[in-house]
């Protein structure tokens, strides 16, 4: 249990996505661009530059099966990437999300026909490719959506998306595109699922946005974390919400990587595994606070800084100097020393390791079992 793999870079990555077999990862530099690596045999090398957008690309995800990449940004833009028959060349396409402030984070669907992105704009864009038109388009849910929409996820039908934001709502939405889909299965959220169908909505326990949204593997519930440190799980076949208050800073981030095990990151610097014990959800263990022997040495030179380290510390804590403290004395525990603002699902499925990625300039491949 611990790091697989870390890479350091020197600037905030505020974005990543692996390929399937993680020999590539995009992230974007806290700017609007998105940078590509490929793994080599000691060292991540740059091998292409996204440049389309104007301004901070906010999410990328990158579709394991076909091998393309969608990213968003504050430019109120989408754009599908496609690599060209070389291989050399990535070569974008706008897509017309007819949105009207920024995008804030984008998601393939699982057969990977169709994507959602979250807006400010008080709606989520379902997008899926027109023939017709020979681009890719989208139609908006927007009912009952009162605010910006942080987060979405997508249920393992195609069909149903998840979503939360500043409104302090979690919501089930019906995604369903006649002619693109094929008529769902029943499941415990309902039957007849034309779109934008309310299939469920969940408020946050304390008032709190809600930061991330995640289906369970087999889609029977939906778990959501909120800025009041929160874990909420909702299971519509028994009708049962239960909440687990954790005692540290907010959760921004949560994947499920199987039915009885989800993991929650965030301001706290070090990701949390919560699973289930047959009568409830429970804090089990923080991951990588023992584990800074095992550290990369290719740690970014923002992160080699102990001095710098020392006074973001006491910045973030509003603490002061001890007289005599050392500069050492200001580093965390925890492997990742600043918040983690993405955190994802091994791409080929694997429900033992994860990824996270922060404000330090850290890239953290974990595997969660002991």
């Amino acid at each position: 249990m611990g790091v697989i793999d870390e890479f350091g870079f020197p600037f905030c990555v505020t974005a990543h996505a692996f390929n399937r077999d993680k020999s590539q990862v995009a992230v974007c530099p806290n700017s609007n661009e998105v940078h590509i690596y490929s793994r080599g045999a000691a060292q991540w090398t740059l091998t292409h530059e996204l440049k389309e957008h104007d301004l901070l690309v906010t999410s990328i995800d990158w579709a394991p099966q076909t091998n393309r990449i969608v990213t968003c940004s504050q430019d109120k833009n989408a754009y599908v990437w496609t690599l060209d028959a070389a291989g050399s060349v990535w070569k974008p396409t706008l897509v017309h999300l007819r949105i009207h402030r920024a995008a804030t984070q984008v998601k393939w669907s699982p057969q990977e026909n169709k994507f959602a992105v979250a807006s400010g704009d008080k709606c989520v864009a379902i997008c899926y490719f027109g023939e017709d038109n020979d681009w890719w388009v989208s139609k908006h849910i927007r009912q009952p959506i009162a605010s910006t929409v942080l987060c979405v996820d997508w249920h393992p039908n195609n069909v149903l998306v998840a979503c939360g934001g500043a409104d302090m709502k979690a919501r089930v939405l019906s995604a369903y595109i006649k002619g693109v889909d094929q008529k769902p299965a029943p499941t415990a959220w309902g039957e007849r699922l034309p779109f934008n169908t309310l299939c469920g909505e969940f408020a946050s326990p304390a008032g709190g946005w809600v930061h991330s949204i995640a289906f369970s593997p087999d889609g029977e519930a939906v778990a959501f974390v909120t800025h009041d440190s929160t874990l909420t799980v909702a299971s519509p076949a028994t009708g049962e919400v239960v909440s687990t208050r954790s005692a540290g800073l907010p959760l921004l981030a949560l994947v499920w990587p199987d039915q009885r095990t989800i993991v929650a990151s965030g301001h706290d610097c070090s990701p949390v595994v919560y699973t289930h014990d047959g009568a409830a959800w429970r804090l089990a263990k923080k991951l990588g606070e023992d584990d800074k022997s095992r550290r990369s040495a290719t740690a970014s030179p923002s992160n080699s800084n102990s001095a710098f380290n020392l006074f973001r510390q006491m910045d973030s804590r509003s603490q002061q100097a001890k007289p005599g403290a050392a500069p050492g004395d200001g580093s965390l525990k925890s492997v990742h020393q600043n918040t983690i603002t993405e955190m994802h699902r091994d791409p080929a499925g694997n429900p033992a390791e994860i990824t996270t990625s922060g404000l330090d300039g850290k890239l953290v491949q974990w595997s969660i079992r002991a």
